[in-house]
């Protein structure tokens, strides 16, 4: 048996959580970069109560839980989750890359262009539920939770976004 499938090597070397931080370096390394039209002022003025407290609890739920599980090896639906995750990363970095570099183009404008930070994590979120698939815990786990709170995070967050851009585009 190797290190990594022991009981402390899947808490702390096969981690879900591990998966969690290269997009928050994407995050909040390049957040200061972003237009003003981005800032959490502008992000988070006159949002409704309701729509910022589901938001805010499905985002706690799918970046908590990958704490719970860990990531394993050779399943065929792990192998897809590591080309979502990888090339969600790659997406979720080009969104920011293009708002950055390109603040005023035709798309950093337009709804999809705009949205783009917070529709592009639905695809490296999928590969965190397809490649995390055990519970570190003793307890039955399904895929289908983590993928059903992503949705609805993804739901109240671009829901969000475009709401904001509705403001910003009139």
């Amino acid at each position: 048996m190797s290190k990594s499938d022991t009981f402390w090597g899947r808490l702390l070397l096969r981690n879900g959580a591990l998966l969690i931080l290269p997009p928050m370096v994407i995050t909040f390394g390049l957040w200061a970069a972003l237009p003003p039209r981005y800032s959490f002022a502008q992000f988070w003025k006159d949002i409704p109560s309701w729509l910022g407290f589901l938001e805010n609890l499905f985002r706690i739920l799918v970046f908590g839980i990958p704490v719970l599980l860990y990531f394993g090896r050779g399943d065929k639906t792990q192998s897809l989750g590591w080309y979502f995750y990888s090339g969600g990363l790659i997406v979720y970095l080009a969104s920011y890359l293009m708002q950055i570099v390109f603040p005023y183009s035709d798309w950093s404008m337009s709804v999809i262009g705009f949205s783009a930070p917070a529709w592009s994590t639905l695809v490296w979120l999928i590969g965190i539920g397809f490649v995390c698939s055990r519970s570190w815990l003793p307890l039955r786990w399904s895929r289908l939770i983590y993928l059903c709170c992503t949705v609805l995070f993804l739901i109240f967050h671009t829901g969000h976004t475009l709401l904001i851009y509705s403001r910003i585009a009139n």
